[in-house]
């Protein structure tokens, strides 16, 4: 294609969705893409994979007919809530870990991309949730490469939503970020200074999109069987009909966030046959309602948490699918009012940042210190506030003060260090007990932004070595 054209990719690695954004530059002109399925939103995260002859079926059709291929398949949702986990599945004659599944995934995504206009996805920057593990980093991006893909960098969703919408929201200091999917809501409360961005506070809850699906099937099919009068319990139903009935209860939740009242149609309900119902908007609000109580809850609690109080918050950045919902839009503008703020196809947001940071990348820089104490209880600086994080590592010499068979190691510099359970917070290295023995501590922050202390002795062979991790350290993101 020549040097005149250039793709960046951003991927929203979803819990129930995940989103591919690519800005195509061609001749000097940019475009965004967003690579949806074939009704043009975000491709489902599950997985199937049949018993037998181990063929794999993911995305929308997977999602469509889960309970149908739950028959002959193994049917696997909400990976990424377990990528760090030792689960393995007997599947079609092999073996299956998370990494694998994740990898179909990440398959699904490029292959999509490249179905639709020939573009390869060879390379992207990834949004992560805020507090996502070490050893979930690392399954991430071996899924992804499994699949042909290189994570450049990792993002955290807050902030790759936050520059999604930098140019309206530029002007405000104290940003929440609101992200509510289909499996979790994340709140993020931000503050952001001259083009940096760091994360004050973080909240969130496990009740979200596929909950509330689930939660007006129920109640759809006790109406229906009231109105056939019939009484056939919804688990007892035909898979098939089962799938039917969460699809088409998905696609009116959608449509009753716009619309009074909705027709639901389904010609073959199992034994309740033709079912022809209207929908009207305050029979949906009735379900979704305890769920938008608990999201404000969850809001405000998290605000709290930052110390900064609601009035202090500037912006409310509103994203994921969910925050779509009329009845969470009208009770949380009642609290909040003109703060908020509705981008444009809210499910999209974190994927198209991501995606916009891999064109235009900034730094991340340290937003805290990382101590070790000494024999006399003294911290010594391993790492401090306002460092550049690319590539950064520190290596240091320390003598032996006492000939004792080991020496314990001791991290300090944050509350969630010091509040850690001592096995967390420290290592003990063995020693060969000589005076003229040296130990050798190397800091560092990975591909992956955990923070790494590596402490070997001098007299011991590397097997010896002791590792410590910190996957909590606070950085902000500064644009260059």
């Amino acid at each position: 294609m020549g040097r005149e054209f250039e793709s960046y990719f951003g991927i929203d690695f979803g819990t129930t969705s995940s989103a591919v954004v690519g800005i195509n530059k061609l001749k000097g002109i940019s475009k965004i893409v967003k690579y949806g399925d074939e009704e043009g939103l975000p491709i489902p995260s599950v997985v199937a994979i049949d018993r037998k002859t181990g063929e794999v079926f993911t995305g929308r059709d997977a999602w469509a007919r889960q309970m149908e291929l739950s028959e002959s398949c193994e049917y696997i949702s909400s990976i990424k809530t377990i990528l760090d986990s030792d689960a393995i599945w007997q599947i079609g004659g092999r073996e299956w870990n998370a990494v694998d599944i994740a990898a179909e995934i990440f398959k699904t995504l490029k292959d999509n991309v490249t179905g639709r206009n020939k573009v390869e996805l060879k390379h992207a920057t990834v949004a992560i949730p805020i507090g996502f593990s070490s050893a979930k980093r690392t399954k991430l991006r071996e899924a992804a490469q499994r699949a042909g893909i290189i994570i450049d960098t990792m993002v955290s969703e807050s902030t790759a939503a936050f520059f999604a919408n930098y140019h309206s929201l530029k002007s405000a200091t104290n940003v929440v970020v609101f992200d509510w999917g289909g499996g979790t809501l994340d709140i993020s409360v931000l503050r952001h200074e001259k083009g940096r961005v760091a994360e004050l506070a973080t909240g969130g809850m496990e009740k979200a999109g596929d909950e509330i699906d689930r939660q007006i099937a129920l109640r759809m099919h006790r109406k229906i069987a009231r109105t056939k009068g019939k009484e056939i319990a919804f688990d007892a139903m035909p898979p098939m009909a089962q799938d039917v009935m969460r699809v088409r209860s998905e696609k009116a939740k959608r449509a009753l966030s716009d619309s009074d009242t909705v027709r639901f149609n389904i010609n073959k309900y199992g034994e309740y046959g033709v079912c022809r119902e209207i929908l009207e908007y305050d029979w949906f609000r009735d379900i979704v309602e305890p769920f938008v109580t608990a999201a404000i809850d969850c809001l405000q609690q998290t605000i709290s948490q930052s110390g900064l109080g609601a009035a202090n918050i500037d912006r409310i950045l509103m994203v994921g699918g969910s925050s779509n919902l009329r009845p969470l839009q009208e009770e949380i503008e009642k609290i909040y009012g003109d703060k908020l703020y509705y981008p444009e196809e809210t499910m999209w947001n974190v994927g198209e940042g991501a995606a916009m940071l891999a064109r235009n990348p900034g730094g991340y820089y340290s937003n805290q210190q990382v101590t070790m104490l000494l024999s006399d209880n003294t911290p010594f600086e391993l790492l401090g506030t306002d460092v550049n994080l690319q590539n950064w590592h520190k290596e240091y010499n320390f003598g032996i003060v006492d000939p004792d068979s080991s020496a314990r190691f001791v991290f300090s510099g944050s509350q969630d260090i010091d509040s850690s359970l001592d096995k967390y917070r420290s290592i003990d290295l063995p020693l060969y007990k000589f005076l003229q023995e040296k130990v050798i501590v190397k800091a560092l922050v990975d591909e992956n932004r955990v923070f790494r202390v590596l402490v070997r002795s001098t007299m011991r062979a590397d097997e010896f070595q002791r590792v410590w991790e910190y996957a909590g350290l606070k950085f902000y993101y500064k644009l260059k």
